[in-house]
């Protein structure tokens, strides 16, 4: 069975490390292509703050973290 992310490309797992800097960092997040705001809330990685810019979610960072995990043991 594939893990619920694997239909995430390398694009968007790199936009969820964008907003997961900006929110490391508190800094306001980058501006999001509606395609990729659309994919990653559709699996609630990540969600409009208050301002309407994309924030990372938990699940987000859990996904991130997951997928760094299986980046490490391709290498």
């Amino acid at each position: 069975m594939n893990p619920p992310d694997s239909n995430l490309t390398a694009d968007d797992f790199d936009w969820l490390r964008k907003l997961k800097g900006a929110a490391n960092a508190k800094r306001d997040p980058p501006p999001i292509p509606t395609d990729i705001a659309a994919k990653l809330g559709a699996f609630g990685f990540a969600k409009p703050d208050s301002s309407g810019a994309f924030a990372i979610t938990s699940e987000g960072r859990d996904a991130l973290l997951e997928q760094d995990m299986r980046d490490a043991e391709d290498r």
